[in-house]
């Protein structure tokens, strides 16, 4: 074969089939199957055309929503992101359903759309290579490190996991069961040498990360030692990655557990056991004892040790995860903890070895003989936040404790999914700040908890004013709506807004609207017969009495119905949306804002010719700070996001305004929500006055950082900023068009011009960016703990929150040490407290262990000898 020279190379084709693309989508449009023949196969990025991925993007958040795929679908969900114009409209969609016949071959042109993305990656990852290699980086060994994870990275995507059939595992299962009935009183997996341990384990299970947790001086390091020496002495291979002490301290550890000598007497040099480090010598035991190691040189060390440990690897201990370093410049300390524990969970079950990971607490856990418990390792938010269920209601999170809710969350790709969480805990009580955002949001947690900033997840105490963090910019509706009928929607909208239902008092009605008073006259009567009469005019204001309704002892009618809702007796500044009402199909959750709306919300249209400053206003007044939340969370259901302004109102209580912004949002609102009443005037007067007007970029912008992405691409791809302003068909302005955040199409247009996908995914995800106003203290309060094992997010009330304790979420077993509170005799054996407090392969409990400090060793309680077993 003739070699190929450079220049040759250079002028060869990007691999990739632009007709196995449309073949793809094509499919997807004509058979509402296809999306799930292909959906675990590709991904966005796989296609070669911009175009393609933001089609193929849209197919995947219907996917997501649990809606149809067709032509229409997919037009309507295009357009709702401001993508339909950039794939070529609707005459493109035509053009992939035209270019494909059958969806037969749909998994045929998927895998070579796949096999050429794979193809494209290896070519990034060679010049990633080359540059790292030009750059001559002072640490060679870190950007050896840093190729190989790119290669094994490609390893891992191209082995895509197939479905198994059930019988395979079935008869897997079969297997191991006649294995532990032929064996009874064995343990299943690795022993860790302590009976107390191994009750509750069954022995440590390969794939598994498992955390040894204490706080400092308890003892984690023997009992990990002790743990090792053990499995080394049955013949299974070690590997020891100490961080915190070098290979000879660890050796007069291990020689202390094999002969019984004090650690002094080793130090001293009086050893009289000589055997002892013959019997060492012969244990297959490597240690690696670099300091400060990253957790990419762990990877690929531990691969290489797979191939040198005699018998095989079964262990790997890591002393310990606080020590590591990730090798990338990280937010902060607790988001490389999360790489850590991520990387080292995804190790264990490549190389089909136990990780065993020693870990640190603070020293206020499980002192004076306190317990530690799991939430320890979790940072926590107080009890009245605001969970956001995918039925659609909004819970407190106090109300979910003991419970395993279906959450709404967000994925890897920024888009709003449904997740089902562990149980809800409380925690106990913990110093909490409060974070107030732009749009009227705000969280309440502690100085741990994270939060998702533009550059990846930040911890509440390292949060600065003016910081942007991502709420949803839009909620799905739930897949199993309660519909109820719409005069019924439409009566509770009004009697929010106008209404009085207080305990003692007739129920009434008032209004100056003739269109609005006739609404709520028929919904009462037709709904729930309730007689419905006018008693009182002060000029164009009337009072309506809506009777018939029962007494205390027994409500009906109307009385009856919003008890049951659970808003009967509500003050105006205690009103709220009923939970129910949040379980509506969208359609019915539009005519409920529509009624709210022709009540106590505005539409302003600005005069121009007045001289009038502002832009025009669309919004929600109310005094009732919970009603504004409940009536932002409702416009979220249908794409709006909204920003609520706190008006002070003098001796009064203050007000809440929800506004609609920007003639984006304005113009969704007017053809979603639409207006009754006294707002249809004024609603058709602003839908003429935005018809012409331009998209404001001051709303929904992406944060300026994404400018530092956007000059990196340019310098790597030989473009100066006078060059990309002549691409982009606009003035040359310098640094200036860099100095403010953009709009999503802007930097869409910037995405397509540098063929950047992590560019395009800022544009399409279902996140906003919200603007950090305040981070203040607000002293002690309850604290509660909520974790999604699957994605590791939740929403707050559209707030995207992580979970509490990425330690945690991603160990199979948590091992917990504490000191007892009683004190023994000096020079006695110490009792060491102990627990498996979480074990995804049995239970949890506690147990009881001793430790001999001299020698630094462990040993169950009751064994005579003073040795593991």
């Amino acid at each position: 074969m003739t070699p190929v020279s450079s220049e040759q190379a250079a002028e060869r084709a990007t691999p990739h089939d632009l007709a196995a693309e449309q073949r793809v989508l094509g499919a997807l449009l004509i058979d509402r199957d296809a999306i799930f023949k292909v959906a675990d196969l590709l991904r966005a990025e796989d296609f070669y055309q911009a175009k393609h991925q933001r089609v193929y993007r849209a197919a995947q958040a219907l996917l997501e929503r649990r809606e149809r795929i067709d032509p229409l679908t997919m037009q309507v969900e295009l357009a709702r992101n401001e993508m339909l114009d950039q794939i070529g409209g609707p005459a493109y969609l035509r053009e992939l359903v035209e270019a494909t016949p059958t969806a037969v071959d749909v998994e045929r042109h998927a895998q070579i759309v796949r096999d050429r993305s794979l193809l494209r990656r290896l070519l990034n990852a060679a010049k990633d290579i080359a540059a790292d290699a030009y750059d001559e980086p002072a640490d060679v060994t870190l950007t050896l490190d840093r190729a190989e994870q790119r290669i094994f990275s490609l390893r891992d995507e191209a082995i895509n996991a197939q479905l198994r059939h059930i019988q395979a595992a079935l008869m897997q299962n079969y297997d191991h069961i006649t294995e532990r009935m032929e064996h009874p009183f064995e343990v299943s997996g690795i022993p860790s040498g302590f009976r107390e341990i191994d009750a509750y384990t069954e022995g440590f299970t390969r794939g598994d990360l498992v955390i040894i947790a204490a706080r400092p001086s308890v003892g984690k390091t023997s009992l990990g030692l002790a743990i090792a020496h053990h499995v080394a002495k049955r013949g299974t291979g070690v590997l020891l990655f100490t961080l915190e002490m070098d290979t000879k301290q660890i050796v007069a550890r291990f020689l202390g557990l094999n002969s019984r000598t004090d650690l002094l007497a080793l130090r001293t040099g009086n050893i009289r056991d000589t055997e002892a480090a013959s019997a060492l010598s012969g244990l297959p035991i490597l240690i690696d004892d670099t300091p400060g190691i990253s957790i990419m040189e762990l990877r690929t060390k531990a691969r290489r040790a797979i191939a040198q440990a005699p018998g095989g690897l079964g262990i790997i201990v890591v002393d310990y995860l606080q020590l590591i370093r990730t090798g990338e410049h990280e937010e902060n300390r607790v988001q490389e903890l999360a790489t850590i524990t991520r990387n080292l969970k995804s190790l264990a079950r490549e190389l089909d070895v136990t990780i065993v990971a020693l870990s640190q607490l603070s020293r206020a856990a499980g002192d004076g003989g306190n317990e530690p418990k799991l939430s320890t390792l979790r940072e926590c938010v107080t009890g009245d936040t605001i969970v956001c269920l995918a039925d659609g209601r909004r819970i407190p999170i106090q109300e979910l404790v003991g419970t395993m809710p279906e959450v709404l969350s967000i994925d890897e790709r920024g888009r709003v999914v449904r997740a089902v969480s562990d149980k809800v805990w409380p925690v106990g009580r913990r110093a909490v700040f409060e974070v107030k955002l732009a749009s009227g949001r705000s969280i309440r947690a502690t100085a741990d908890h994270r939060l998702y900033a533009f550059r990846g997840w930040r911890t509440v105490a390292h949060l600065q004013v003016d910081d942007r963090l991502a709420i949803a910019r839009s909620l799905p509706e739930p897949d199993n709506t309660v519909e109820w009928p719409d005069r019924r929607v439409a009566l509770l909208g009004q009697l929010i807004g106008d209404g009085s239902y207080l305990v003692h008092q007739p129920l009434r009605y008032t209004t100056s609207s003739m269109e609005n008073s006739e609404c709520v006259t028929e919904g009462a009567a037709l709904e729930f017969g309730t007689t419905v009469t006018c008693t009182s005019h002060v000029g164009s204001w009337h009072q309506l009495l809506l009777s018939g309704n029962g007494n205390r002892w027994h409500p009906a009618g109307v009385n009856a119905w919003l008890r049951q809702l659970g808003i009967f007796g509500q003050r105006s500044y205690q009103k709220r949306v009923p939970r129910e009402a949040f379980r509506l199909p969208n359609r019915q959750v539009a005519l409920l804002i529509e009624h709210l709306w022709a009540t106590d919300g505005s539409i302003n249209v600005r005069d121009r010719d007045a001289g009038k400053r502002g832009g025009h206003k669309t919004y929600y007044s109310t005094n009732s700070p919970g009603l504004a939340a409940d009536v932002a969370a409702l416009l979220l259901r249908l794409g709006i996001v909204t920003r609520t302004i706190k008006v002070d109102q003098g001796d009064y209580l203050p007000g809440f305004q929800v506004h609609v912004s920007g003639c984006v949002a304005q113009r969704l609102f007017l053809s979603v929500v639409g207006a009754f009443g006294p707002r249809a005037e004024p609603a058709a007067l602003l839908a003429l006055a935005i018809a012409q007007t331009r998209t404001n970029t001051n709303v929904d912008t992406i944060p300026r950082e994404v400018f530092e992405d956007v000059r990196v691409l340019m310098l790597q791809r030989g473009i100066s900023q006078r060059a990309m302003t002549a691409l982009r068909g606009t003035a040359y302005g310098g640094d200036s068009h860099f100095r403010f955040s953009p709009s999503r199409a802007v930097v869409a247009e910037y995405a397509e011009l540098l063929e950047s996908e992590p560019l395009a995914s800022f544009t399409t995800s279902d996140l906003s960016w919200d603007r950090v106003i305040a981070i203040e203290p607000v002293g002690d309060a309850d604290v509660y703990d909520l974790t999604v094992p699957t994605t590791s997010s939740w929403l707050a009330d559209g707030i995207v929150s992580h979970n509490s304790g990425a330690l945690e979420q991603d160990a199979d077993v948590v091992l917990m040490l504490w000191k007892d509170k009683e004190e023994g005799p000096p020079g006695a054996p110490k009792l060491i407290r102990g627990s498996v407090a979480k074990n995804r392969n049995g239970p949890t409990g506690r147990y009881d262990l001793y430790f001999e400090a001299e020698q630094a060793r462990f040993y169950s309680r009751g064994d005579d000898e003073g040795m593991p077993v």
